[in-house]
Order: structure tokens, then C-alpha cells, then sequence
């Protein structure tokens, strides 16, 4: 388990793939991403291979001007991409000045994290390189693939888009520059998560 703070050098070993509805917004996501000291940065237009990387980590920064429907297509393309390494690769929406209840509610759409902007360039960084070098749990169901959501509960009812008795796997995750994401444990249940 990661025991000390984040350190943002690590981003320049990762690849940001940004996702932004127009060129414009795509562009600005870029820029951000190139001052945070990724590694590569590659634009939103880009057709994804992941053998095209030099970086063995991937996130995804994905612009606040899409709306609801296309962060779901966003998520849905990540999650079944087919390869462990894009599959289970951060996902990190930014939104401009968004309330609680915003935040709480992209987070429930699967989510990594969500960041609000403007914000600090080091806090930033420090929060995305916190999904490399610790655990992370993911819940798989027949429709979910992401995050658990059930750190989310005691801040706001359970989503009715969650079924509690659906059969759901519980997978360990653990990000790092050298090994890429590598799944730790997988646990299939049966009961609420």
C-alpha cells in the first residue's frame, strides 16, 4: 500500500489522453495536462491504441463541456476498451466551480476523480498522482465497471441505479509506472456493495 504523500513527478511516466466536445476545449484540457508535466499528451481527436504508448500508465482528462450522455460514452469506451492497462486506466473529470452534489454525482457515474477548476496546478497533480502506487477497488457488474461507489453512501443515498443483490466482483487494483495496472485480487459476491 502507498504510506507516503503523492509525488506529481510521476505524471511525466504517463500518457493523459484528453476528451473534450470541441477542439477548443480540447485544446485548453492539453495545455493543462502539459503543465501538469505528463509525460505525452495526446489530443481528443486521436484514434486510441495503446501499443502506440511509450508510458505504461494512461489517464484520461475528460473536459467539463461534455454533458452527462457523452461522459457516459466516455466511460463506457475506457471500461470495455479489452486491455487491462485502458480498462482500468484513471478517468478524471474537471468541472468548473461545481457544487457538492455535481461532484458527488460523477462520481457515481464511475468517476476516478473529479476535479474542480480552477484549482491549483500542484494540488492537481498531486490528487492524480495519488491513483498511482496505492490500491483501488472496482466493482464489476453485468452494466458497472469503475470505482466503488459505496464510499459515496454516507454522503447521499444509494444511487437507484445500483441493484443491491446484483452479482458483482470486487477487484484490487494497483497502478504503478514500472508494472503498468496489475490486478491484485479479484473477489466474486453475491450480496450488496
Amino acid at each position: 500500500m502507498h504510506t507516503h504523500p503523492a509525488d506529481p513527478g510521476i505524471l511525466a511516466h504517463c500518457v493523459a489522453i484528453v476528451r473534450a466536445g470541441n477542439d477548443t476545449d480540447g485544446a485548453a484540457l492539453m495545455r493543462l495536462a502539459e503543465k501538469l508535466r505528463f509525460g505525452a499528451v495526446v489530443g481528443p481527436t486521436v484514434k486510441l491504441v495503446p501499443h502506440d504508448f511509450d508510458h505504461r500508465l494512461v489517464f484520461f482528462l475528460v473536459h467539463f463541456d461534455l454533458d452527462t450522455a457523452a461522459r457516459r460514452l466516455v466511460l463506457q469506451a475506457v471500461r470495455q476498451s479489452g486491455t487491462v492497462s485502458l480498462s482500468y486506466a484513471p478517468v478524471v473529470l474537471f468541472l468548473r466551480e461545481a457544487k457538492p452534489d455535481e461532484v458527488l454525482a460523477n462520481i457515481e457515474l464511475g468517476f476516478d476523480d473529479v476535479i474542480n477548476v480552477p484549482e491549483d496546478g500542484r494540488t492537481i497533480a498531486t490528487r492524480l498522482a495519488a491513483q498511482i502506487g496505492q490500491e483501488h477497488l472496482y466493482i464489476e457488474t453485468r452494466h458497472y465497471l469503475g470505482p466503488d461507489r459505496h464510499r459515496l453512501d454516507k454522503h447521499q443515498p444509494v444511487s437507484p441505479h445500483r441493484k443491491p443483490e446484483e452479482p458483482h466482483a470486487r477487484l484490487t487494483i494497483l497502478r504503478t509506472v514500472e508494472a503498468g495496472v496489475a490486478i491484485v485480487r479479484r473477489q466474486e459476491a453475491h450480496k450488496a456493495h
